[in-house]
């Protein structure tokens, strides 16, 4: 049995006995991706890992909003049958404030039956804010040529939509260049090398490889408060202790624990010193507004040769009233994709879209304004027009032939 000591700082998961000693020996996490693999827990930890966040309204039809969280980054199409499983163990929640303040207040979850993968899909228990709940079976990732169709299930009694199933990674960023960019910071405090960012011409680091994907599209009024402005963190949970009993089976026992979060993008990667990574993890957006990381991510910022001014605006959005992402129910988002209109997304309070270039515009901040970014404008491939707007999954090739696999490395 694997006992969880202190859950404000630490979130050891499966396999805790073994992995105290291994976290030791760890190097620090990368320091860029938007949340793909942050900290050492979550190097050790795939199932727990959140990758990205998104929250939009529906482009089709503006009064309904579509949540999406990303785990399990870099899924590769030739181990579909074993790495295409959501854990069981793991509670999949989307945190919703509707009061302006950092303390949530209304709440999506989303667990999973077990996986056996191959041919065997898995349920998932969705519970809306309503307290309401229904099942959705998830779409089975197979080897297959050709990706499949995916499982949409449409809920009629609580209006929802939801899909879970792999799907191609929708984060696009140059992390090699992001890192070595950072990285100077650290070396050199105030005058880090920015040629590095996009040096290498705009390879995209996640292109080729697939992730799990959690969406669901509710309407806009089961989620807002008095005012339209709604704010979103994604985080994924783990028991208070991780029991293997008879035949390896897994089980989960006592409160409910924060492994990963994710609210704005590039935060806890980016800015948070690799000594506190697990501890931000575990912390609450209370406990951002309460000032606990503030002089850690000024420190960061100012390394990066950020002045006051722009360290005031960040400070705002991620400390203030907590790390969490924005969405404004009236700013309007339209077009194909799941958005692209330049007056909405990422950067207007309207969340962030799926083409939301948020590395750009977060680096062009970090910059003082001045327009700073990695040469990677969009996603390798396409994004659909309807839920659950990801693309679909990179499948295995076809006998003899030897495509590009679109693999940026």
């Amino acid at each position: 049995m694997m006992i969880l000591k202190n859950k404000k700082k630490f979130i050891f998961g499966l396999f805790l006995l073994t992995l105290a000693l291994a976290i030791q020996l760890v190097p620090p996490a990368r320091t860029i991706a938007s949340d793909h693999i942050d900290s050492p827990i979550i190097t050790q930890d795939r199932g727990s890992d959140l990758a990205d966040t998104f929250a939009f309204l529906d482009p089709n039809d503006n009064s309904r909003v579509v949540l999406i969280m990303s785990t399990q980054g870099f899924v590769v199409s030739g181990e579909h049958f074993g790495m295409a499983i959501f854990d069981h163990n793991i509670r999949y929640r989307f945190e919703i404030e509707n009061t302006g303040d950092a303390k949530p207040d209304e709440f999506i979850d989303v667990l999973y039956s077990p996986g056996l993968g191959r041919v065997t899909p898995q349920t998932a228990t969705i519970e809306l804010p309503n307290g309401r709940k229904f099942t959705a079976q998830t779409t089975v990732s197979d080897q297959e040529y050709r990706a499949p169709e995916f499982v949409i299930t449409n809920n009629s009694e609580n209006n929802a939509v939801f899909y879970a199933g792999v799907a191609d990674d929708p984060f696009f960023l140059d992390d090699t260049g992001a890192n070595r960019f950072v990285a100077s910071s650290i070396m050199n405090p105030g005058r880090p090398n920015k040629s590095l960012l996009g040096e290498r011409g705009g390879r995209d680091t996640y292109a080729g490889f697939n992730t799990l994907i959690t969406a669901i599209s509710v309407p806009a009024s089961i989620l807002k408060g008095r005012g339209n402005v709604i704010g979103i963190n994604a985080v994924t949970q783990r028991r208070e202790r991780q029991r293997i009993g008879d035949n390896n089976k897994v089980t989960g026992e006592g409160d409910w624990v924060t492994v990963d979060r994710d609210g704005g993008p590039l935060v806890n990667n980016g800015l948070i010193p690799p000594p506190r990574k697990d501890e931000y993890n575990a912390a609450s957006t209370e406990d951002d507004a309460k000032g606990r990381f503030k002089d850690d991510l000024v420190k960061s910022l100012k390394a990066l040769g950020t002045d006051d001014a722009h360290i005031a605006m960040l400070a705002k959005a991620s400390v203030e009233t907590g790390d969490i992402l924005r969405l404004d129910l009236s700013v309007p988002n339209r077009g194909p994709g799941g958005g692209n209109n330049r007056d909405g997304g990422f950067g207007k309070m309207g969340g962030r879209r799926l083409q939301d270039d948020v590395v750009d515009a977060v680096f062009t901040i970090i910059n003082n304004g001045a327009p700073l970014g990695d040469k990677v404008n969009g996603n390798e491939v396409p994004f659909l027009s309807r839920f659950p707007f990801v693309a679909k999954p990179t499948q295995p090739f076809p006998p003899g032939k030897n495509p590009d696999d679109h693999t940026r490395q």
